[in-house]
């Protein structure tokens, strides 16, 4: 809803608008129509651009916090018992889409396989990628990180590795 004030020709002021955002996150886009006495311009549209977090994702977190309490639904508990590409989707994906807080598959697939590996084992520094390495309080394990790897690197059809 937006404030409803009138103004004098030639005069300025401040549109306030209030959007509900209540179970909405991500990138959303309103608009305003503003209705005017000008004759050649009746109404004009105004778009806004909004990133909206939710209220759970907006605090800091330690990384191995997500492998515990309410994160650990979303962020361990979709993934138990999967490989690879399942794996990926369940437990990775929600970070690593496109715009997310992660590189996407794309980039992941232009690193090297040992960066990949690191990565996927130890947790990135400085970001919020923690190990998911068993042996570093992670909840995978060896076959399920060989798995993740091969997903997301590839070996070629001539036996190389990408």
């Amino acid at each position: 809803m937006a404030s409803s004030s009138r103004l004098k020709p030639g005069e300025k002021g401040k549109i306030r608008v209030e959007v509900n955002i209540r179970g909405k996150f991500g990138n959303i886009m309103k608009t305003v129509q503003v209705h005017t006495n000008d004759p050649q311009r009746p109404q004009t549209i105004l778009s806004m651009k909004m990133k909206i977090k939710d209220l759970i994702h907006m605090k800091k977190y330690k990384a191995a916090e997500i492998f515990s309490g309410a994160c650990k639904i979303c962020h361990v508990d979709r993934g138990r018992g999967r490989k690879g590409f399942d794996l990926f989707i369940n437990d990775c994906m929600m970070c690593h889409n496109t715009a997310k807080s992660a590189s996407p598959l794309a980039a992941l697939r232009a690193k090297n396989k040992e960066d990949v590996e690191r990565a996927i084992r130890e947790g990135v520094q400085k970001t919020s990628m923690p190990g998911w390495d068993a042996r570093h309080s992670g909840p995978l394990f060896e076959e399920e990180i060989r798995s993740l790897i091969d997903y997301i690197r590839p070996v070629s059809k001539v036996g190389q590795a990408n």
